[in-house]
C-alpha cells in the first residue's frame, strides 16, 4: 500500500503544477489581450538606438522618426544641398518650412493611435505630447543650425559677425540690438552727438511697403543733382567754368543695358568674379580701389569712380572716441590703445584721396579715363556758404586744380541735398532711428548707377559667406564697423538694398551679388501717395 500511496501523491503533485502553469497561461494571454497599446513615442528610437551621423559628426536631430520618407528629407534633401551647394539659402527655407509641418506629422500618427479609455489617461497623453512636439521643434531648429554652421560654405568665414546674424542679414531682418556692443555704442553717440544738426520732420511709413513700392519711390525722389556753379557762393566765384556742363545724369545718353557696383569690401577676395565684372557695360569703383593684381577677383574695367572723405572721417571719429579709454587705461593696455589710436589716425590721413599728396591724385592712373564723382557731407540742408567755408575737408582748391589741369574729363561733385534726400528715405523706410550722417558711398553709388543703367548688379555690398572683417580688399585694416556701420547707417541701407533686390538668393550667398532693376525699366503710379 505505501508505494502506492507515494505515487498517488507524486501525480497529485504533478497535477497541481500543471493546472498553475495552464492558469498562468491563461492569464496571461488575457491581459496582454486587454492592455492598451502604447502611443509611439516620438524620441522611441533615440531612446533605443542612435541616429546616423550627419557628415561625419556626432549630431543627430532629436526627435525624428526612424521613417522612410524623414530619413530621405533629411539625406537627400538637406544633406546633399549643403556639400553640393546651389540654392542653399532656398533649401534653408525649404528646411525650416519642412520641420515646421512636424506638427502635422505628429499629429496624424497621433490620431492612429489607439484611443485612451480612461479621460484622465488621455488628458495626460494631450499634455505630454504636446511637451514632446515643442521638444521636438527646438530640438530640430539646433539641428538645423548645425548642419549650416558645418556646412562646406563656411570654410573661409573669418568674421566678428555671427553666422546667424548673417543669415537675418541676407533675408533683410535685423535691427541693431543684434549688433556688437561696440558697435551699438558707436550708433548710440552718433544718435547723441548730432554733428550734422539732422532735424528729421518726416513720417515713418506704417506699413512696411512692396519692393516695387519702394522702387517707384526711389525712382521719383533720387534724382541724381550735383553742382553746375549756379548757385552761390560758386556762382559769384566764378566755378561755373569748372563743373562739367554736361550733369550726371544726362552724360550718357544711350544709357548702360548692365552695370556693376563693385564693393571695396574684403570679402570679395578669391571670389574669382573678375570676368564676370568685366563682362557689364560699365562698372563703378570706389576711392582708391586698385584694380592692378586683384583683376581675378575684382575685374579691371572701369566707367566711374566715386571719391569721399567719409571713410576717413569714420576713422578720425572713432579715434576720438577712443581717446577717453585710452587716457583712463594704464600700463601695457594704455601704449596698446595708443598704437591702435595711432594706426587709425594714420589711416585716416592715407584715405584722403583728394588732399594727401601719397595718394598722387592728379598723376594716378586709377582717377585717368573715367567718370569722377566727388562728395562730401554738409550740414543737414544747410546753404551751400555754410558747406563751401566749412566742409568736413577741403576739397574745392584740389578739385579747382584738377579741373584746371583736365578740362575734359567729366569730373563732378553730388550736392549735398542729393545725399540727404537718401537719407530721408532710408529713415522714413526703417523701424528704428538711423545714423544721422549721410549714407555710405556704396549706397550712393548704387542710386547713381541705377539713374544710368538698365540693370545693376552689386558685388559684396550685402556680403557673402565670404565675410570677412577686413574693410578693404587692398588694405589691411580689420573693423566690423566697415560691413555693419558707425558712421553711416550701412546695416539700414543694405536692409533696403536687399528689399528691393530681385536677384536669386544662391546669388546672394556665393557672389554677394544684388540685381537691381534701372529707373529706366519701372512704370509706376503717377501720384501715388504711400504712407
Amino acid at each position: 500500500m505505501k508505494p502506492n500511496l507515494k505515487q498517488w501523491k507524486q501525480l497529485m503533485l504533478f497535477g497541481i503544477c500543471a493546472w498553475g502553469l495552464l492558469f498562468l497561461v491563461i492569464f496571461i494571454y488575457f491581459a496582454d489581450n486587454n492592455s492598451v497599446e502604447p502611443v509611439p513615442s516620438a524620441f522611441s528610437y533615440i531612446e533605443d538606438k542612435k541616429l546616423p551621423p550627419i557628415q561625419g559628426k556626432q549630431r543627430v536631430i532629436m526627435g525624428a522618426l526612424q521613417d522612410p520618407s524623414l530619413s530621405y528629407a533629411i539625406d537627400e534633401g538637406i544633406l546633399n544641398s549643403f556639400k553640393s551647394g546651389p540654392g542653399s539659402l532656398k533649401t534653408i527655407a525649404d528646411v525650416e518650412n519642412y520641420f515646421e509641418s512636424e506638427d502635422e506629422f505628429i499629429m496624424s500618427k497621433k490620431k492612429k493611435a489607439t484611443v485612451y479609455r480612461d479621460s484622465n489617461q488621455s488628458a495626460r497623453y494631450r499634455q505630454s505630447s504636446h511637451s514632446r512636439q515643442r521638444k521636438t521643434r527646438r530640438n530640430v531648429r539646433r539641428a538645423k543650425q548645425q548642419m549650416l554652421e558645418e556646412s562646406d560654405e563656411w570654410n573661409g568665414f573669418s568674421s566678428t559677425m555671427s553666422k546667424s546674424f548673417l543669415q537675418k542679414l541676407w533675408k533683410g531682418n535685423v535691427s541693431s540690438k543684434m549688433l556688437t556692443p561696440r558697435l551699438q555704442k558707436a550708433r548710440r553717440e552718433y544718435l547723441r552727438a548730432n554733428k550734422l544738426g539732422v532735424s528729421f520732420s518726416g513720417k515713418q511709413n506704417s506699413r512696411k511697403l512692396s519692393a516695387q513700392e519702394l522702387l517707384c519711390i526711389l525712382k521719383k525722389r533720387a534724382h541724381v543733382r550735383t553742382l553746375d556753379g549756379k548757385e552761390a557762393p560758386f556762382s559769384n566765384l566764378g566755378w561755373e567754368k569748372y563743373f562739367p556742363h554736361i550733369p550726371l545724369n544726362k552724360l550718357y545718353p544711350q544709357g548702360f543695358s548692365t552695370c556693376a557696383v563693385v564693393s571695396s569690401a574684403g570679402a570679395i577676395l578669391n571670389s574669382s568674379l573678375g570676368a564676370e565684372i568685366d563682362s557689364h557695360d560699365a562698372v563703378l569703383r570706389f576711392n582708391s580701389a586698385p584694380t592692378h593684381n586683384y583683376e581675378k577677383d575684382v575685374g579691371n574695367k572701369t566707367t566711374m569712380r566715386i571719391i569721399n572723405s567719409q571713410n576717413a572721417q569714420l576713422l578720425a571719429d572713432h579715434a576720438v572716441a577712443s581717446l577717453p579709454q585710452v587716457l583712463h587705461r594704464v600700463g601695457r593696455a594704455r601704449t596698446h590703445r595708443h598704437q591702435r589710436l595711432h594706426l587709425i589716425l594714420q589711416q585716416h590721413q592715407r584715405l584722403q584721396i583728394l588732399t594727401n599728396p601719397s595718394h598722387h591724385f592728379s598723376d594716378s592712373s586709377l582717377y585717368k579715363d573715367v567718370t569722377l564723382v566727388a562728395w562730401d557731407p554738409s550740414p543737414y540742408y544747410a546753404d551751400l556758404h555754410m558747406w563751401y567755408h566749412k566742409p568736413d575737408y577741403n576739397f574745392f582748391p584740389p578739385y579747382e586744380h584738377h579741373r584746371k589741369k583736365n578740362p575734359n574729363q567729366p569730373f563732378y561733385i553730388l550736392h549735398p541735398k542729393f545725399t540727404w534726400e537718401l537719407w530721408k528715405i532710408i529713415q522714413e523706410n526703417s523701424n528704428e532711428k538711423i545714423q544721422p550722417n549721410p549714407p555710405s558711398s556704396g549706397f550712393i553709388g548704387i542710386l547713381i548707377m541705377m539713374s544710368l543703367c538698365e540693370k545693376v548688379h552689386v558685388y559684396e555690398y550685402i556680403p557673402s559667406y565670404r565675410q570677412t572683417d577686413l574693410c578693404h580688399y587692398h588694405e589691411q585694416y580689420y573693423d566690423a564697423a566697415c560691413t555693419l556701420g558707425a558712421y553711416h547707417p550701412l546695416l539700414y541701407e543694405k536692409m533696403l538694398i536687399q528689399r528691393i533686390n530681385q536677384g536669386t538668393e544662391d546669388n546672394l550667398l556665393r557672389k554677394g551679388k544684388v540685381t537691381l532693376p534701372g529707373f529706366s525699366t519701372l512704370h509706376c503710379p503717377i501720384n501715388d501717395h504711400i504712407t
